[in-house]
């Protein structure tokens, strides 16, 4: 049986899941293929990365009350399931099994399995479940945190089983991207990006909105889905988000993404890189600057050719002046032994997941 322990929902910034993304979200393409029962409400809602709502008093005519989250029939005489798809296989480090507003009528219990099945059908006989998380308790109307002892293995799936029956109302799976890269170490490929194992390590402010939505996948469909800073009255002021590399690599070109933003992107932007072993580069490192502060607009992408692309960085550092928003930030480059393309780069027509496509 897996070790674990349980964390007040407060604490999670300080454990080691405040160094890990949510595998599960639907903002990294994780989709739901396969749910015993979601007569009274979809599980696609347990992966939705927004917070759960609560309306009382909102009723849907064929079932009952409108709730933000996962719930099916009672009396189940065995439990309900749901299978995730994750949108990037990775390992995991623990869970937030989220009741919030399921107050009489959440499930009493959890678990959760996972299985690697990068091809194929994941329901097929053959395929093997491991329990990740033994069943737990989940009491209502909160966050139920739970840290792994160790790290796992890397999957492909998860199976949140849902004992008996009940509400979910968000489901979160802590962890990081297995990054897969090309075989060839010269390919371009964005090293900022979460696919890539890209993760945001530092953020001056997220009042609206956290800086780790600048290295998810796609342009997004509105404002709640980049990095917003609250408005500054203190003259000099800037924010930032510290973005630790994928992996190791040459910086040739970025592309800084204000979708979205027509009223209140920054009126400039700085990046910088520097090269540590630390999770957040220490206060003594010396940055390298890559953008000189540049004026940017709104709702656009505005590409940069970088400077300085025979030095390796493993961090970068997006400022913006003085506070505002962005919908993504990219980071165009070769890993570290790798050999550079023609410079400069000519502006990617095609990436897939993360791989600029010749």
């Amino acid at each position: 049986m897996p070790a674990y322990k349980s964390i007040p929902y407060e604490e999670i910034s300080s454990s080691s899941l405040g160094k890990c993304i949510d595998l599960a979200s639907a903002a990294l393409g994780s989709t739901i293929v396969a749910v015993t029962d979601e007569f009274f409400a979809p599980a696609t809602n347990m992966i939705n990365p927004a917070p759960p709502l609560h309306c009382p008093g909102r009723f849907v005519e064929e079932t009952g009350a409108w709730m933000d989250g996962w719930e099916s029939k009672r009396h189940n005489p065995t439990y309900d399931w749901a299978i995730i798809r994750l949108g990037f296989s990775g390992f995991f480090c623990g869970f937030d099994i989220d009741t919030h507003y399921f107050t009489g009528n959440q499930a009493p219990a959890a678990s959760v399995e996972a299985a690697y099945v990068p091809e194929g059908d994941v329901q097929a006989p053959e395929v093997q479940w491991t329990e990740i998380l033994p069943r737990v308790n989940l009491p209502p109307n909160r966050h139920n945190v739970f840290v792994l002892e160790k790290e796992t293995s890397v999957y492909t799936h998860l199976r949140l089983n849902n004992i008996p029956d009940g509400g979910i109302a968000r489901f979160r799976a802590y962890g990081n991207v297995a990054s897969s890269w090309p075989n060839d170490i010269s390919t371009v490929v964005d090293l900022a990006f979460v696919g890539n194992g890209g993760r945001s390590v530092q953020v001056s402010d997220e009042h609206y909105t956290p800086g780790s939505n600048l290295l998810l996948p796609g342009r997004g469909v509105n404002m709640g889905d980049g990095w917003e800073t609250k408005r500054s009255r203190v003259a000099g002021h800037t924010d930032y988000v510290v973005i630790r590399l994928g992996d190791k690599g040459h910086l040739i070109k970025a592309a800084i993404d204000t979708s979205h933003y027509k009223g209140n992107y920054p009126d400039k932007i700085l990046l910088e890189a520097t090269s540590s072993d630390k999770e957040v580069p220490e206060a003594q490192s010396e940055w390298t600057t890559l953008i000189e502060k540049s004026s940017v607009g709104p709702h656009d992408i505005f590409y940069f050719d970088l400077p300085h692309t025979d030095k390796a960085f493993t961090h970068a550092k997006i400022t913006i002046i003085p506070d505002g928003g962005l919908k993504r930030v990219h980071l165009y480059g070769v890993r570290s032994g790798g050999t550079l393309p023609s410079l400069p780069m000519s502006i990617p027509t095609k990436v897939e997941n993360g791989i600029v496509i010749s």
